[in-house]
């Protein structure tokens, strides 16, 4: 059995987690869990969750095991960039090989910095980040990599101990998912013309606009400030109730 792969620490209070890759899965561990009790974790997200919910609630996890070493940070950034920026996701940057990962305090080059980007910085970020494609390659890449999920025995039962009280959603009210992307929905152009449809599903289907597109403006209120479809609003049809 190989010894190197990916893997998770896994907050099971919450499902939040940390994803990381490790030649030796039983020494990263070790360096995570001792970083993590001398509360100096690289990490300041994953460390104050530790701070606040206690080892107890925090389980390491093998995902994946990778026998070509050559490919082990590939597949660890292919992973972060699935996850990171996912309000689950602890990690803090979507790069594998980022500069300071790993170094805390005046070791990292970021200590004491703080960072303003220009505004042709910030023009030439938003150029990238439209513009960036993955090839069927590297799609079918990410797929294979998510397969072969093993859970062993011991989390299992942890995971089926959180009943009850333990478990974050006791005593609260699941969100009605299913009604909301029901809800019809207006949009109005920058002319005034609007036009009432049945579901968020109908608007995408008929205007091609992606689902974080159109619910971004739906939570903020605010029109789309570029693109094609610039000056472009939505908000919900209000129901007799309201």
């Amino acid at each position: 059995m190989a010894d190197a792969g990916i893997y998770k620490i896994i907050n099971l209070t919450n499902n939040k987690f940390y994803v990381g890759s490790a030649v030796d899965f039983a020494r990263r561990k070790r360096e995570h869990w001792r970083r993590l009790r001398k509360g100096s974790h690289h990490n300041k997200y994953l460390q104050a969750s530790w701070a606040k919910y206690g080892e107890a609630a925090f389980v390491f996890v093998r995902v994946i095991e990778v026998h070509d070493l050559t490919r082990l940070q590939d597949i660890e950034t292919e992973w972060l960039m699935e996850h990171y920026g996912k309000p689950y996701c602890y990690n803090a940057t979507m790069h594998a090989t980022a500069i300071g990962l790993g170094k805390v305090g005046p070791l990292n080059p970021s200590w004491g910095k703080t960072f303003n980007h220009t505004p042709e910085a910030k023009a030439k970020i938003a150029a990238s980040s439209r513009g960036r494609i993955q090839s069927v390659e590297t799609r079918q890449k990410r797929r294979l990599t998510m397969r072969g999920h093993t859970v062993s025995e011991e989390t299992r039962a942890k995971l089926r101990a959180i009943t009850g009280e333990k478990h974050h959603f006791f005593g609260k009210k699941r969100p009605e998912f299913g009604a909301k992307v029901s809800r019809a929905v207006i949009l109005t152009t920058p002319d005034g013309t609007a036009t009432t449809y049945p579901s968020i599903q109908a608007l995408r289907e008929e205007t091609g606009l992606k689902g974080p597109t159109v619910n971004r403006a739906l939570k903020t209120g605010k029109p789309l400030v570029r693109g094609p479809r610039k000056g472009w609003s939505f908000h919900y049809v209000k129901s007799k109730t309201q």
